[in-house]
């Protein structure tokens, strides 16, 4: 199971209620951020997050709105004794904007921190889970990025594996993890064998900033779940393409061109208030549109099926480090 959780939903300044951009997804263990606004921290330990899990952080620019949060995470992990490394992953500027601010941390970071200057491509891989990054259309280099979860087999069919003289244990894992093995006498079983039709993958994709674009579209197609910028609606369309921004209706239009299952729409304008305009634009041109709201979760089952949770309905538990 993958679950989403809405760190920060805010554009360009936080309000009341909506922090800055930050997207947190959790996976077997792995905490992956999608960037860092202003006091993430705070929303991490109101997420229940923890403060040691295995984590990487993916920075998609380097607008301050974006990254601003950074070098007060690295200041909490330090003094709550984080000892996990940490991997962040973006712009090569990153490298030199990480440096300073650990040398504001007195005594330095209590965990190795390792920046990763990155092109497009996959950048990421743990197990079943990949995240490939890709270059999108606002002001300056900046990036969009595909998570996705691709199991290697299907279910694992134990009568199968019986009719072919496997031996249940170690060789049976193996077949349901993807790898072939070698009978006695010689006989090799490929996992296919004994294992249904593979899944369809699970993907997630987080535009960052963007105009519309094609990278974006071609990453989008067949997603689950699309998180995407919608800092205007399309009374402001000419502010949109200035600034390097999306409106709601053109990330409402990727959506459907692209058969997304969910479009979620994040880091609106402080303009539109409590965002009602930007809903009700995006639902007008995408049925599937839900409007992000600070630590909104969304949790996708191995299908891809997803079920939103609403701040406050339904209080996590702590996360033991």
């Amino acid at each position: 199971m993958l679950e989403i959780i809405m760190l920060g939903t805010g554009g360009s300044m936080p309000t009341e209620n909506r922090n800055l951009p930050a997207i947190a997804v959790r996976y077997q263990g792995w905490v992956l951020m999608f960037d860092c606004g202003e006091d993430v921290q705070r929303q991490i330990d109101r997420a229940s997050l923890g403060t040691n899990k295995k984590m990487a952080i993916f920075v998609s620019h380097m607008h301050a709105d974006h990254i601003l949060g950074l070098p007060g995470l690295l200041l909490r992990f330090s003094l709550l004794g984080r000892i996990k490394p940490l991997n962040v992953y973006g712009p090569k500027e990153l490298i030199d904007y990480v440096k300073v601010n650990q040398s504001t941390i007195n005594l330095g970071t209590t965990f190795e921190t390792v920046v990763h200057a990155i092109e497009p491509g996959v950048i990421f891989q743990e197990e079943d889970l990949t995240v490939r990054a890709f270059e999108v259309d606002h002001r300056g280099f900046a990036l969009g990025y595909e998570l996705t979860l691709q199991k290697p087999t299907g279910e694992f069919i134990p009568e199968r594996a019986e009719k072919l003289g496997i031996p249940i244990g170690p060789m049976w894992s193996k077949l349901a993890a993807g790898e072939s093995v070698q009978l006695e006498g010689g006989k090799t079983v490929h996992p296919e064998e004994v294992t249904g039709p593979r899944p369809n993958p699970v993907k997630i994709v987080y535009s960052g900033d963007t105009r519309p674009c094609q990278a974006l579209r071609e990453a989008s197609k067949n997603a689950n779940v699309l998180i995407s910028e919608a800092m205007y609606t399309t009374e402001h369309e000419d502010l949109a393409e200035e600034r390097g921004h999306s409106t709601a209706k053109a990330m409402a239009q990727i959506a459907s061109e692209s058969n997304v299952g969910l479009l979620v729409l994040t880091h609106y304008s402080p303009r539109y208030f409590d965002g009602s305009d930007i809903i009700r634009e995006g639902k007008n041109n995408f049925a599937d549109t839900v409007l992000a709201r600070d630590l909104m979760r969304i949790t996708l089952d191995k299908e891809g099926n997803y079920t939103i949770t609403e701040p406050g309905l339904e209080p996590p538990t702590k996360s033991q480090d």
